[in-house]
This record gives C-alpha cells, sequence and structure tokens, in this order.
C-alpha cells in the first residue's frame, strides 16, 4: 500500500496559495494543509508532515514577520527529518546557498514554472 503523504505549503499570497494547492491536487496519496504566514505554520507544523513548501518572503500582512530562512530553522529545531522545499521569487546566489546550508531539499523559483517545478520536486521526495 502506499504510503501517504503530509504536506505543508506556507506562503502569504493567498491567491497563489490556493493556486498552488490546486496544481497539486492530481497528486494521489498526499494531504495539504496550507498556512499564509511562518507563524501560522508553526502552530499547525507537527511530526506527521512530512514535506514543507516554503516561501521565503512571508510578510504581506506584517512587516515584522519572520521569513521563510527563520522559518526553516525554527522547523529543524522540532522536526529534522521533514523534507522543505524552497519556494522563492530571489535568484539571490547567496540566499540559494543559505537555504543549501540549511539541507533543504529543493528550491524553487517563482515564475511562470512554479507549479510544475513544485509538483516535480514533491514527486522527487515521494518517490526517493
Amino acid at each position: 500500500m502506499a504510503k501517504n503523504y503530509k504536506i505543508m505549503l506556507v506562503d502569504d499570497d493567498f491567491i497563489f496559495l490556493e493556486m498552488l494547492k490546486e496544481s497539486l491536487t492530481d497528486i494521489n496519496n498526499i494531504e495539504i494543509e496550507t498556512a499564509k504566514t511562518g507563524e501560522e505554520c508553526l502552530k499547525k507544523l507537527n511530526s506527521t508532515f512530512d514535506i514543507l513548501v516554503l516561501d521565503y518572503f512571508l510578510n504581506a500582512e506584517n512587516p515584522n514577520a519572520k521569513n521563510g530562512l527563520e522559518i526553516l530553522k525554527a522547523v529543524r529545531q522540532f522536526h529534522p527529518s521533514i523534507k522543505i522545499v524552497i519556494l522563492s521569487g530571489q535568484e539571490d546566489g547567496n540566499l540559494v546557498y543559505e537555504f543549501v546550508r540549511e539541507n533543504v531539499d529543493n528550491y524553487v523559483v517563482k515564475d511562470n514554472n512554479a507549479f510544475e517545478n513544485v509538483h516535480k520536486a514533491i514527486d522527487s521526495i515521494m518517490n526517493d
């Protein structure tokens, strides 16, 4: 029997978040939760989650909100084995390097192929 995967999607852009969730509905054996802030993500996240798709900028509603790198570090303290896909409009090499140092499983640039690339990243994790 195939394993069921629990996925948390975190993005402060509600419309993008809903579109991303919808783009993943054809993947079998997944359950998707969403959060609009990193802080909400930390409240909802528990050891049953397998994959976290995390945006970098999470401050649309609150300018003082933690960014994706700060949330990632907090998540790693409590859930070190969770697979993490970073989703960001930032193509800054230094930022990408920071995420690589934190052992993210994939880094997806928010561009015209973002939904497809997140889908591929999740498929890759599930089939690893």
